[in-house]
């Protein structure tokens, strides 16, 4: 079903027209998937802890057909948002010169790792999940494009196999070494609970959390910055969360705990080092975190559900150190955007939450506020980051969705 994409009819048919335009052809499939928001678990899932995180109806939009002779075995990609057309011949996959054919080649080898069929497709997309925002761009463009190749191949596709493609192009080919949460969130739909203590089959719990419920709304805050190039900083995480894991005699930290780290705290603190101790510390908060959320939220306790996402945040800025950049003295945007919303709150006496957003270091921030407030709110953090930097999420319930053009017009709104 289509019926959550956001402004489906007008965008398909604008695809479309570009589709018959530049490839002399109509398009067969349409496939929409989801950008998604992490609610808690910060920089857990590369350890395969837990995490809770929802799909958002921001999504990435792709209409495609088979690839044609005498260009049957390359991959094509027009993007409007890009104005440009990403290209890449399967038979010269070295030739991938753009972080969106690295991805298009890494979802088709991701699918063939599997044993799932890649047929080559020519496509054009619009994407609403703007490229360094934290709301994981590059996770929605790959599990749309393995719905892609699924419904041209003719077999349905999982959502967790739609997620292993996507996150294997992006550790291999991006060199990122993320985890399976962005893909998996995409991919899912709705908000879920996610335990990837067995990263291959990983637990979910899907939660029925709707802020609207209460009079609140979920906003992220673009702070300033990118996610684009933090890659270092990001590395650092795992890497340091592995150290700690790796003196404790596991491969990652799900396959420890805290009583062993605090048991062996100096030869640690010389192995790892004291930042790399106070990150072990959060992922073993996160840990209870999550699931002390998905308890008050299958209570439908908010005021639970808001105090423990307080508390993640807090974790992250003080024991993550996610929140600036190393050396970062002038340019604090998300510390900022987070203390000024912290102090609003407190200053209104307001019910809310408020946490770093995704990987961290620069970029997004994300809020609860209050329905009455959210218009003053917006106002005072705009006079700071700017005009459009607060905005409102919803929560779509469906992940992938992808099924052949013909007929779809019956599935849109």
């Amino acid at each position: 079903m289509l019926s959550h994409v956001t402004d489906g009819p007008r965008r398909v048919a604008e695809l479309q027209r570009r589709y018959r335009r530049t490839y002399g052809a109509d398009p067969t499939v349409v496939v929409s998937a989801p950008g998604r928001t992490e609610i808690i678990g910060n920089h857990t899932d590369h350890n395969n802890g837990r995490v809770v995180a929802a799909a958002i109806t921001q999504d990435t939009l792709v209409v495609a057909g088979p690839a044609r002779a005498p260009r049957e075995s390359t991959l094509r990609l027009l993007s409007l948002g890009w104005d440009r057309e990403f290209s890449l011949d399967l038979a010269r996959p070295d030739e991938a010169s753009h972080d969106t054919e690295r991805l298009m080649l890494g979802v088709a080898e991701g699918l063939a790792q599997r044993d799932l069929p890649a047929p080559p497709y020519w496509g054009c997309m619009e994407s609403r999940v703007l490229p360094g925002s934290g709301l994981s761009s590059s996770a929605a463009l790959e599990v749309a494009l393995a719905g892609v190749h699924a419904v041209l191949a003719g077999v349905n596709i999982s959502p967790l196999e739609a997620a292993l493609a996507g996150k294997y192009a992006e550790n291999t080919h991006m060199n990122k070494p993320s985890g399976l949460m962005d893909q998996l969130a995409s991919a899912l739909g709705g908000m879920n609970a996610i335990d990837f203590i067995e990263p291959r089959e990983p637990r979910i719990h899907r939660m029925d959390v709707d802020f609207s419920r209460t009079n609140h709304t979920l906003v992220v805050v673009h702070t300033g910055g990118s996610h684009a190039d933090l890659t270092d900083d990001y590395a650092s995480i795992p890497r340091e969360m592995g150290a700690v894991a790796r003196g404790l005699g596991a491969e990652t930290l799900s396959g420890s705990s805290r009583k062993q780290l605090l048991a062996h705290l100096s030869s640690l603190r010389s192995q790892a080092g004291d930042r790399a101790i106070l990150r072990a510390l959060h992922f073993f908060d996160e840990q209870d975190r999550v699931l002390a959320f998905a308890d008050a939220a299958d209570s439908r306790k908010t005021t639970e559900i808001l105090q423990i996402m307080n508390e993640s945040g807090d974790s992250s800025a003080r024991l993550l150190q996610n929140i600036t950049t190393e050396g970062a003295s002038r340019d604090q945007s998300l510390a900022l955007g987070l203390a000024l919303t912290r102090s609003y709150l407190e200053h209104r006496q307001a019910t809310g939450a408020c946490r770093v957003h995704g990987g961290g270091f620069a970029g997004t921030m994300l809020a609860v506020i209050p329905d009455d407030l959210l218009p003053e709110y917006t106002r005072a953090l705009e006079r700071a980051f700017g005009e459009g930097s607060v905005v409102p999420l919803e929560i779509r319930p469906q992940g992938l969705v992808a099924a052949h053009l013909e007929g779809a017009e019956e599935l849109l709104p």
